[in-house]
């Protein structure tokens, strides 16, 4: 039983790699080596379009793509033009199933790539082939058809990584795996054994790749919720805990969905029924992950927004966290689509630049809305305003009732409201207040007459605001002599309430008091009065 299992797990190793790590080859020759080779011939022009450098540049592309992701010895056609020059053979005759494999014989190469393209109009269709040359079977690939016109170049190149990783997975994989590579030699050694027998069907590597997957997606989930969790738990903020409980999930699914990609890519499948489920796994991992960056994204938003509203403004959380998430949504749901889009071969060099244009028009169309915004986030980090607060904007004086992302609400004394764009408000002054404390001063403006005594006037108004309740004993109230006027001598009581609340009813509660301890105490309040003098003139 320990023995099968050994060998379960070592299948399992073997069969997800890809192939093994050869030299750079040397472009002078082809070395006569036992590394697999492939070659790439020269691409077919079968339309005779003027663009014959597409005959040896897709070859190129496709090279670079295949180089760097290793695994093999890669040439493409410029390094073999000398060989198949020195045969008479022209890319037509390379298109030719039985010369090419006459040709790739002659080379030692292990895999050949042909291929043609044509072009009508302002259209190039490239076919694609593989070639296997000491059989002479051949695996079709999947075409391309695109537009001549701007940005042909990235779409070709993009082509070429795509046909790269299908050359990769479905074409070499085949010739590697019954060679006498490494992972070949492995596997050979197995088939000799008991489990060996077993192992030799498809269906069943492919249900044990899949088993073994299975298995780690469970190791995952455990390793995450009994030591990542655990390791989490300990940290000051509770995000990296969220993320860990949202990944949970997601991470495991992605590991399922691995290894059914790995699953089917050891069964013998058509190319292109390989390369489309090869599509649809990698979409539904890349799903997966969208899921997990817009729900981490949330929950890291979401944590900033309670810290930072805890300690500055709880209008952050109100406002803010929302518009961020719902941006943020927005960016990574959109990256994932393009995603997706150029994972089948879908341009979207056309989406990137209408996005472009359609943000640009967009932006400029709601700029006042944007202006306003912008304002109105300010407004709430600033702190200059606040839900509640006591303000005179413009000679109106009310409570604001709203700090919205657009506009900002004033309810006045009168009960009406007063919507004001924030851009403008920036851009006003305002007297806030409750700034920088709810305390406020009240003052009542009054006049005795002349001839009273002064201080007896302050002893007795003093007295009379110190009967009223819900006063702030600090600072004292004081009473002020300020002016000799016509008729009066004018004075001033203050005194101090602990909200602007209060100030509007203990003015008309004060000045009430004060009237009644100044007639009680016989001090009289003058009103206005004018002496006229009339002079009698005889004669």
């Amino acid at each position: 039983m320990k023995k099968c299992m050994f060998f379960t797990a070592l299948v399992c190793a073997c069969l997800v790699v890809h192939g093994t790590v050869m030299a750079q080859p040397d472009t002078s020759s082809i070395p006569e080596e036992k590394s697999k080779t492939v070659v790439i011939l020269p691409f077919y022009n079968y339309t005779g379009s003027e663009l014959v450098y597409l005959s040896e540049y897709i070859p190129e592309l496709i090279k670079k793509h295949l180089d760097l992701s290793a695994g093999f010895t890669v040439y493409d056609a410029a390094e073999i033009r000398k060989y198949y020059k020195a045969q008479a053979l022209s890319p037509v005759d390379l298109y030719n199933n039985t010369k090419a494999a006459e040709f790739l014989r002659f080379i030692k190469a292990d895999i050949g790539i042909a291929g043609r393209y044509m072009i009508q109009g302002a259209t190039i269709t490239i076919d694609i082939r593989s070639l296997e040359p000491a059989s002479g079977d051949i695996i079709k690939g999947i075409s391309f058809e695109g537009n001549l016109g701007d940005g042909f170049l990235g779409r070709l190149d993009k082509f070429a990584a795509n046909r790269a990783v299908w050359i990769k997975e479905y074409v070499v994989r085949d010739t590697l795996l019954n060679s006498g590579s490494l992972v070949a030699r492995v596997l050979s050694r197995i088939r000799q054994t008991e489990a060996g027998q077993i192992l030799s069907n498809s269906w069943v590597v492919a249900i044990l790749i899949f088993l073994g997957f299975y298995l780690i997606s469970l190791v995952t989930v455990f390793i995450i919720d009994h030591i990542v969790m655990k390791i989490v738990e300990r940290t000051e903020t509770d995000v990296d805990d969220k993320i860990a409980v949202i990944s949970r999930r997601p991470v495991k699914l992605i590991i399922i969905v691995l290894g059914m990609k790995f699953a089917v890519m050891s069964l013998a499948l058509p190319s292109k029924l390989a390369q489309v489920l090869d599509n649809i796994s990698i979409s539904i991992i890349i799903i997966f992950i969208i899921y997990i960056l817009v729900m981490s994204m949330d929950a890291a938003i979401r944590a900033w927004g309670k810290n930072v509203a805890s300690r500055i403004d709880s209008r952050i959380d109100d406002d803010l966290v929302p518009l961020f998430t719902n941006a943020s949504r927005v960016v990574i749901i959109i990256v994932g689509i393009l995603t997706l889009l150029s994972r089948f071969d879908i341009d979207i060099a056309p989406l990137v630049a209408s996005l472009g244009i359609a943000g640009f028009a967009i932006g400029f169309a709601v700029k006042d809305s944007l202006s306003n915004i912008i304002a109105g986030i300010i407004l709430i980090l600033d702190h200059s305003l606040a839900v509640g607060d006591k303000v005179m904007i413009d000679n109106d004086m009310g409570i604001i009732t709203e700090v919205g992302l657009r506009n900002t609400k004033l309810m006045t004394f009168d009960n009406e409201v007063i919507v004001i764009p924030n851009s403008e408000l920036m851009n006003k002054r305002f007297k806030n207040y409750v700034l920088p404390d709810p305390k406020i001063r009240v003052v009542v403006d009054f006049g005795v007459a002349y001839g009273t005594d002064i201080d007896e006037v302050e002893r007795v108004v003093i007295d009379a605001i110190g009967t009223m309740s819900d006063i702030c004993k600090e600072p004292e109230p004081a009473v002020l002599f300020i002016e000799m006027a016509d008729f009066s001598l004018n004075m001033q009581a203050k005194f101090w309430v602990d909200s602007y609340i209060d100030q509007y009813g203990k003015k008309i509660e004060a000045t009430k008091v004060i009237y009644n301890a100044l007639n009680k105490a016989g001090i009289a309040i003058p009103f206005p009065t004018h002496t006229v003098y009339l002079e009698n003139k005889q004669g």
